[in-house]
C-alpha cells in the first residue's frame, strides 16, 4: 500500500542542493507539475556558488555546449536563451587528425544547426565584458521568476528521518552556524565535483557515485577576429593518436576558445601543455604564442559509470551524480533527468519504490543501456584514433570518396556522435545495418590497417 505521507501536498516544502542545470531544471518542473496539480509547493535551492562572478568561484567546469536536441526543448518549456548568453552559434564540426582534416556537416542538406556556446559562469577570470553572460545564472533567474527561493549557502548535511514519513533534515550554513531546513523532498543535484556527494555515499541507504575520471579543460583568450579568421564557426575535435587522450576539443567563445580533454586515465596540467605544443594544434594557434603565466584552468572529474541506488524515501539524486549519458550532453541528460524525477515526484510520490520504478528504471533504459552503444563505438573510434593510417583513410573518404552516399552517411555518423544529437543506440545500428557503408569501408580500413603495420615494423626495426 503507499504511504499517504510520502506523496506532495499542499504547503510541501522542498529542497534542491545544488543550482546548476539540474537543479533549476528539477525546480522549472516542479513548479509546472505543482501548479497542473492544483497545490502550493515551496521550493528552495541550495548553493554556495554565485554563477554571475568571473573565474573558478562562478564556473561549473563544462565546455559549455548546448545542443540543438536540447536547445528545442528548452525553446518548448519556454525558457529561451537570451544573446547576451550566445557566445556562438556553431555550423559545423572539423574534424582534425595528425595529417588531415574535414569538416562534418548537419546530415539534412540545407539545415541550419541550432548549436550554440555559452560560459557556465561569467566567463574566464581576466575577461573584459560587461555584464552577466553566465548560463547557469540565467537558468537560477528564470526559476527565481517563478516564486523559487535561492539561498546562498553552503549545505554541510542531511539527516534522513527515522521514521518513514518524517521530513529529511537540511544542515546548512556559513563557519559554525548550523541551520536546519525541514523538507518533504531533498533533490541531490550536487554532482560528482562536490564534497557532499562522498558525505551522501556514506549515510547508508544504497547510494554508491558513480565512478568518474579527471578532465583537463582551460579557457584562451585570441580574440573574436582571430577565431573567426581560423576557427570559423566551428568545434574542433582532434584525432592526435595520443594514447593519453580520449577526446580532445576546442570549443569557439566570442574572444576565447576553450580546450577540453579527457583521458583514459586522469589527466594533470603537463597533459594540457603537452597537447597544445602538438604541431597540429600549434599551427591553429598564432604565430609565436605562448601561454599565458595567468590563465584558467580546471582539473574537474566526468563520470565514466553511473550510480547505484541514487534514491530513497524522500530523497533523489540526479545530473551528474547519478546517470547522465556518457562523455556528452550532460546539460541535456540533466534536462531530461530533472524532468523525469519531477514528474515521478508528484504523479506516483517520493517513496523509495516511487523513484526506483518511476525514475531510475526509466533513466536507466533512456541513458544507461544507450551508454553501453557508446562504450563499444567509442572504444571502436579510439582504435581508429590511434592507427595514424586509419585516421587519414576515414577523414580522406569523407573529403573525396567517390561514393558520395556513402561519405555522406559516414559524415552522418561522425556528426550525430560528436554533436550528440541521437543516441548512441540509434547511430550503432544505423552504422552495422548499412552494408553499403560496411562493405565500402571494410577493405579500406584493412588497406590502411595493413600500412600502418607495415609502418610500425620498419619503425620498430629501426629502434632495434
Amino acid at each position: 500500500m503507499h504511504n499517504k505521507n510520502l506523496f506532495l501536498k499542499n504547503d510541501s516544502k522542498i529542497a534542491i542542493i545544488g543550482g546548476g542545470p539540474a537543479g533549476s531544471f528539477f525546480a522549472h518542473f516542479a513548479f509546472r507539475y505543482a501548479t497542473e496539480a492544483g497545490i502550493h509547493v515551496s521550493i528552495t535551492i541550495f548553493d554556495k556558488k554565485s554563477f554571475c562572478q568571473k573565474g573558478p568561484r562562478g564556473c561549473n567546469m563544462c565546455a559549455g555546449v548546448i545542443s540543438e536536441n536540447l536547445f528545442n526543448e528548452l525553446e518548448e518549456e519556454g525558457i529561451h536563451i537570451p544573446p547576451f548568453c550566445i557566445q556562438r552559434k556553431i555550423e559545423e564540426y572539423c574534424l582534425q587528425s595528425q595529417d588531415e582534416s574535414v569538416l562534418l556537416h548537419h546530415p539534412v542538406p540545407g539545415h541550419i544547426p541550432k548549436i550554440l556556446t555559452v560560459f557556465r559562469g561569467n566567463g574566464p577570470l581576466l575577461s573584459s565584458h560587461q555584464g552577466n553572460v553566465s548560463f547557469d545564472d540565467f537558468l537560477l533567474n528564470h526559476v527565481r521568476k517563478q516564486g523559487i527561493e535561492v539561498v546562498f549557502e553552503v549545505v554541510k548535511g542531511l539527516k534522513l528521518p527515522s521514521k518513514r514519513g518524517d521530513p529529511v533534515e537540511v544542515i546548512y550554513g556559513e563557519g559554525d552556524v548550523k541551520k536546519v531546513f525541514d523538507a518533504d523532498l531533498v533533490v541531490g543535484a550536487f554532482g560528482v565535483n562536490t564534497g557532499i556527494m562522498e558525505s551522501v555515499a556514506n549515510m547508508d541507504f544504497g547510494y554508491k557515485p558513480p565512478k568518474t575520471v579527471r578532465t583537463c579543460q582551460c579557457e584562451i583568450m585570441l580574440g573574436n577576429e582571430y577565431i573567426e579568421k581560423t576557427f570559423g564557426n566551428n568545434v574542433f575535435v582532434f584525432e592526435l593518436g595520443k594514447r593519453d587522450l580520449k577526446f580532445a576539443s576546442i570549443t569557439l567563445k566570442t574572444d576565447y576558445i576553450t580546450v577540453s580533454l579527457v583521458g583514459r586515465q586522469d589527466l594533470t596540467r603537463n597533459n594540457l601543455m603537452d597537447f597544445l605544443n602538438h604541431p597540429v594544434v600549434r599551427r591553429l594557434m598564432p604565430k609565436e604564442w605562448v601561454m599565458p603565466k595567468g590563465f584558467c584552468m580546471c582539473i574537474s572529474k566526468i563520470p565514466v559509470t553511473h550510480a547505484k541506488h541514487p534514491f530513497t524515501d524522500r530523497f533523489v539524486i540526479l545530473g551528474d551524480a547519478s546517470i547522465s549519458r556518457a562523455y556528452k550532453s550532460g546539460i541535456e541528460s540533466a534536462f531530461h533527468m530533472a524532468k523525469l524525477s519531477a514528474y515521478t515526484a508528484f504523479k506516483n510520490g517520493v517513496s523509495e519504490r516511487a523513484f526506483m520504478n518511476g525514475y531510475f528504471k526509466p533513466a536507466k533504459k533512456l541513458l544507461a543501456r544507450d551508454n553501453v552503444y557508446g562504450i563499444i563505438m567509442l572504444k571502436i573510434n579510439d582504435y581508429i584514433t590511434s592507427q595514424r593510417r586509419l585516421a587519414n583513410a576515414h577523414i580522406k573518404y569523407i573529403k573525396y570518396g567517390k561514393d558520395r552516399k556513402v561519405a555522406d552517411q559516414m559524415n552522418e555518423v561522425l556528426w550525430n556522435m560528436l554533436s550528440g544529437n541521437t543516441s548512441y543506440k540509434k547511430i550503432f545500428y544505423k552504422f552495422v545495418n548499412n552494408p553499403r557503408l560496411v562493405c565500402k569501408m571494410l577493405p579500406i580500413s584493412m588497406s590502411a590497417w595493413g600500412r600502418q603495420k607495415m609502418d610500425d615494423m620498419k619503425a620498430w626495426r629501426e629502434t632495434y
